[in-house]
Formats: C-alpha cells, structure tokens, sequence
C-alpha cells in the first residue's frame, strides 16, 4: 500500500464497563501473556503506523489507563455510554482534518493481527470505498450483525441479529465490529448517525447503509479473515483464559519455528515480550514472564520460573524460580533454587 498518498488515524474505542469480569480493574487493563488487553491493541495501532491514535475511555477508568498507556497515545473521554458512533465522535477534535482514512479498533479484542488490519486498509483504497470493515464466518451466528450481500458479491447492508429477516439470520457471514473510514466522510455523517429508537444510542454500523444510500454499491468493502479469534472480544475471565491459550500457541510457534526446542507446549508459558535464543531447549513446566531474555543454547527447566531476568547463553536452570536476575553464561542453577533480588552471578 502506498503511504506516501495513504495517512491513517486510529479510534481505540475502551471506555466499556467491563462488569463481566467482576473486578476492581478496568476491563482493558486484564493481562494476557504479559500485556494488558489495551496493551496489545496498541502495540497493533504501532505497527500500522498512524499520524494519531486516539483511545476512547470512561471517565471513571481514564487516570488509571491513561498511566499505563503514557504518553504516546491520546486519551479522551466519552462522558455518557450512548454507543459506537458517540464514542468515535469523542476523537473527532483531535483527528479531523489529520489523516486519508480513519480505523476504529476495540480495546478489548487483543487477538487481532495488523496484517488484518493492514489488508482491510488495502482492500478499502484499491475499491475508494467510504466504509471497509472485518467480517468473519461464525457458526452459529446469533448476536452478531449479518453481512447481506448481493449476487455480484458486493455489501448491500449490516443487519443487527434483532432485525435480522428468517432468511438473514441464516447469513453466517457478520461484523467483527473493526471498522474504517475514508476520514473526510466520516468526520461529516458521524454528526448525522440517528439515535437508536430503543436504546437512544449512536451506532458506527448505520453509516453503512448511509454509504449504500449516497454512492451505491461498492461505497462498503468487507474483508474476510480466516481466523475468527482475530475477532474475539473479551468480556469476562473465560474468554480472557481462551484467548490467552490462542496468543501463547501464537508464541510457542513462533519461538519453534525460529530455532528453540518446546518439549511440552501444553505447559509450557511464555509471554510475549520474552525473548528466546535459538538452540535453546525449554523444558515441561517453564514459565518466561515479564521481559525476560534467555540465551542461545540454555537449557530451561523443567519446572521453573522465570521473570525479568536475563540469562547468558549455554546456562542451565532446572526447578527454580528466578526474578530481575543477571545470570552469565554457562552457569548452573537448580535444582529448588530461589534468586531475587540484585544479585548477578557472573561466567
């Protein structure tokens, strides 16, 4: 894609209550493999790189987010809950008039990848369509919008599930809820989304058929990603536990394939700012947290754990626990061995 002619601005809408979770801790704030939800949508909106990303929040959430997400980000506040398009109004002060197209992503779906995004981006400005959105295949589709296409395979509508006709709601094609817009277009029609008449709320949805009704087929392009968890959004603690079992498969991958041996993935853990070296071999029972590095040609387990802590190459720990460590090379540590503090064992 050209971004020499391409800019991008980023919503990230989290001002969600989050009361599923039943905690103290905002929603967003939830970790999963070493991040926050928020954390991990963020590190998204990086890779994408936008002039701006603005993170929608509640009044009641913002200090607290606003000091883990710092400075880089801007935080604004949606003072009343009255739906998506109200929320993306909240930004329109900061990115109007700063960018060719404007996505909107959730703070609470950590599982998508930027190549996703990056490829509705692509699909919306080969077709200059007004609207792009992810769709996915759900099976059973209940609760969710329904993609309604015509023959030639163009989106016509977004139906909610409520509204949905016998013959819609068998459409297993729906809205992952991640949307983009041409930034000029939005920045108008936003201020003329209609208030739901039941709920009295302002829905980013509407402004596909308002696409549709102003510039005719083609005005609305969906992509179709292939993995539905892409789309996964996280309400409560069981979908946070399924969600992190997807991004630790995601990392015990991507570690194998680049040279490190996992003996037993299903109880092996490690987070996603780890680093790993190759030739490592990690053993049933390892847990790598926080921002650890591990060395090349270690030998890491079985049973331990380890946070914070860099370790030099061909050192091997079995049964211990290790925390903001500086270990050297060719040590051997364990086994039932406890380090903390800020003591450095040298080679």
């Amino acid at each position: 894609m050209d971004y020499a002619r391409t800019t991008l601005a980023i919503v990230v809408l989290a001002a969600g209550d989050g009361t599923r979770m039943r905690s103290s801790t905002p929603k967003v704030l939830h970790t999963l493999c070493g991040r926050s939800l928020l954390q991990h949508v963020l590190a998204v909106a990086d890779e994408l790189t936008p002039r701006k990303t603005v993170v929608v929040l509640a009044p009641h959430t913002i200090e607290e987010v606003r000091f883990q997400v710092g400075t880089r980000f801007i935080c604004v506040v949606q003072s009343e809950r009255l739906g998506t398009g109200h929320a993306v109004l909240q930004a329109r002060a900061d990115l109007q008039d700063q960018s060719t197209y404007v996505l909107v992503l959730y703070g609470d779906t950590p599982l998508l990848r930027a190549e996703t995004a990056q490829s509705l981006l692509a699909l919306q400005v080969e077709q200059q369509a007004l609207v792009g959105f992810i769709s996915f295949i759900a099976d059973p589709p209940t609760g969710y919008g329904r993609v309604v296409r015509n023959a030639a395979d163009q989106v016509v509508d977004l139906i909610e599930d409520r509204n949905a006709t016998a013959e819609q709601q068998m459409i297993t094609e729906v809205n992952s809820g991640v949307m983009c817009f041409r930034a000029d277009w939005l920045w108008e029609r936003v201020l003329q989304i209609a208030p739901n008449p039941i709920k009295g709320e302002y829905y980013l949805t509407d402004l596909v058929k308002m696409a549709v009704a102003e510039q005719g087929l083609g005005s609305v392009v969906a992509f179709r990603v292939e993995d539905r968890r892409e789309a996964w959004g996280i309400n409560d603690r069981v979908q946070l536990a399924q969600a992190e079992a997807v991004m630790r498969e995601r990392i015990l991958t991507s570690l194998m394939r680049e040279g490190v041996t996992i003996v037993d993935p299903a109880t092996t853990y490690v987070d996603v700012d780890v680093v790993v070296g190759n030739d490592t071999t990690l053993l049933p029972g390892t847990m790598l947290r926080g921002s650890s590095q591990i060395g090349h040609r270690c030998v890491i387990g079985p049973y331990t754990s380890i946070k914070d802590a860099v370790i030099g190459n061909g050192t091997q720990i079995s049964y211990a626990s290790i925390e903001k460590q500086q270990i050297g090379n060719e040590q051997r540590i364990g086994p039932f061995a406890q380090l903390g503090g800020e003591e450095m064992l040298e080679s």
